[in-house]
């Protein structure tokens, strides 16, 4: 489940603030951003964080700094968790608006597998490359 909280249209291009919560599991595929430095800072659970090679454990109230040009991806590590991603400079809000449907609550849907073929559908426009698989 995710909530824009700062578009790039609300920071005149310079960040995007995603609120995202997600279940167990739940991995996106490895990947890179060729335009935007992102980070994450968890309110609530554990996600273990793969960053080129390396892999890192953070839970509530750590931050984690996922530079451009640099493999990453993430997985749930606890029964949920609840994250702010920032993206600078902004944009990315787009990519996950088109890979995603809208949830029809505000409330965290049953747990799904990312839709690899839209995510790929997405990405160029983006300037993200997918990598690799999900993590395990």
């Amino acid at each position: 489940l995710m909530r824009i909280v700062a578009a790039s249209t609300d920071t005149a291009g310079a960040l995007t603030v995603i609120e995202q919560q997600a279940r167990l599991g739940f991995t996106p595929p490895l990947h890179v951003h060729r335009r935007e430095d992102t980070a994450f800072f968890v309110l609530d659970g554990k996600l273990t964080v793969r960053l080129d090679a390396d892999e890192s454990v953070i839970g509530a109230g750590q931050f984690v700094w996922l530079p451009r040009d640099v493999p990453h991806s993430f997985r749930v590590d606890s029964a949920e968790a609840h994250f702010l991603e920032f993206a600078t400079p902004g944009g990315v809000e787009g990519f996950h608006i088109d890979a995603s449907d809208a949830a029809p609550t505000p409330s965290l849907p049953p747990a799904t597998e990312p839709d690899v073929p839209r995510m790929l559908a997405n990405v160029g426009a983006y300037r993200i490359e997918i990598i690799g698989p999900p993590m395990q």
